[in-house]
């Protein structure tokens, strides 16, 4: 085993030493049943990426990076992130142990706009992690990974990367459970928002003014408490087990949430996205809960911002080349406390399309943004009063081939030393009412709380 991985980096030693770029080379060993948030707990705060599905059984945690593809603020950012991401590819050498799934992956994401002001954050980051756990349904890796150069001395770093494979095999990792949940704490936050109101008033009055069909507002909420991180996640992960849970230390902070947005999904050439807008609460019992779901598909505003996100995404999809299937119904998703229309929106991709092509096809979408897209982005430059960073963004993952998922960030806060800053967004058009729009946000709001503030 040691011997064939010192083969293998020697012969991606030779290739670096007569290359202007480095070489990679990973390598994969079995994992066995690990909880992948409790492993991701152990990176040092500033080098730790977290990723989970419950419902598909899939989850990445990551430590360290071998190799880090850091975006500029550029227009082209996405673009410039497939480039790196193919290069990477042909400069990889992927091997396993013992039949493990080899696939490394890169997880990572970008700021809603090409510049952002968060401490440490970029306008795009994509990690190959020095050590990866990987479960893909019953199946589980540790992924090693290292960058090689003409100077590498194969023995070393073969026994550095088993050895990272090794300790983490012979370490115990217990399952982290969610903290409970304190209601009082959440029942005593403040959320009127006053400036909020008066800049939906403002928004509404732009929209019958001028061409403007819709725009996204976001607000943010600090709240004076920084949770225990692990059982923050661990309760959003048995809360909202239907979407992802992610994290991402960078400096002091981390961004973390639960989000149910996907924004591009890529398999081969399947591609898949859908389009979520329109939101409700829920019922205090299964009644009432259809009556609500009945009023959130026949009601007019929630109905036109919806067809908004629709169209635009099938038409930026379409002029793409991609080639769509048939409109799917739309439906209703259920979260707890929360409800959404959602239509599913599935494709063909063009060959050799990666999910940050379509991911820069579609960023940022009426659901985020508004509509016409550019002019909406102007106005929130203009009058939305913070900085949205990674809020609203897209993250995720992909393997070196070009597969993987990227969802938008909502449901998300940004924790660091004694505070967390959650964020909300509502979706304003000629027929929204300022309280309601704040109610919704407050709604989203309450989608974190609860967990947020466990005890």
């Amino acid at each position: 085993m040691r011997e064939r991985l010192v083969e293998r980096i020697q012969k991606a030693t030779a290739r670096a030493a007569v290359s202007t770029e480095s070489n990679l080379i990973t390598v994969a060993a079995p994992a066995g049943a690990v909880d992948p948030l409790s492993f991701a707990l152990k990176a040092a705060p500033d080098a730790m990426a977290y990723w989970e599905q419950p419902d598909h059984q899939f989850a990445i945690a990551a430590r360290g990076a071998a190799y880090t593809v850091e975006l500029e603020a550029a227009d082209d950012r996405f673009a410039v992130a497939g480039v790196a991401l193919r290069s990477l590819r042909a400069r990889t050498n992927q091997g396993a142990i013992d039949g493990a799934d080899r696939a490394p992956v890169l997880i990572g994401g970008f700021s809603f706009f090409s510049t952002c002001e968060w401490e440490g954050f970029p306008s795009g980051r994509l990690v190959l992690p020095e050590l990866a756990l990987i479960k893909r349904g019953e199946r589980s890796a540790w992924v090693a990974a290292a960058e090689v150069t003409g100077a590498t001395d194969p023995a070393s770093l073969a026994d550095r990367l088993l050895g990272w494979i090794h300790d983490a095999q012979a370490a115990a990792w217990p399952t982290v459970e969610p903290g409970l949940a304190d209601h009082k704490r959440a029942v005593a936050i403040d959320f009127r928002d006053p400036a909020y109101l008066k800049t939906v008033e403002g928004a509404i009055s732009e929209i019958e003014d001028t061409g403007l069909s819709k725009v996204v507002l976001a607000r943010r909420l600090a709240v004076d408490h920084q949770p225990d991180l692990g059982a923050f996640l661990a309760a959003l992960r048995a809360r909202y087990p239907t979407c992802a849970i992610f994290a991402f230390g960078v400096s002091n902070n981390v961004f973390c949430g639960a989000t149910p947005e996907r924004l591009a999904r890529v398999d081969g050439v399947s591609v898949s996205t859908a389009a979520v807008a329109g939101t409700a609460p829920r019922g205090s019992d299964a009644t009432q809960d259809e009556v609500i779901a009945d009023r959130l598909r026949n009601d007019p505003k929630e109905l036109e911002e919806h067809g908004y996100v629709i169209s635009n995404i099938r038409r930026r999809l379409s002029s793409g080349g991609f080639s769509l299937d048939q409109v799917a119904p739309t439906e209703v998703m259920r979260l707890p406390g929360i409800q959404h229309l959602v239509t599913p929106i599935t494709g063909t991709a063009p060959v050799g399309t990666n999910v940050l092509d379509v991911v820069g096809a579609l960023h940022p979408t009426p659901a985020v943004a508004g509509l016409p897209v550019e002019a909406s982005l102007d106005w929130i430059r203009a009058y939305e009063p913070l900085d949205r960073g990674w809020y609203a963004a897209p993250v995720g993952f992909c393997d070196l081939a070009g597969n993987g998922e990227f969802r938008v960030a909502l449901r998300s806060a940004l924790i660091g030393y004694g505070t967390s800053r959650l964020f909300a967004g509502a979706g304003i058009v000629r027929a929204s009412s300022p309280a309601r729009e704040l109610e919704e946000t407050n709604l989203k709001f309450g989608a974190l709380l609860p967990s947020l503030l466990g005890s």
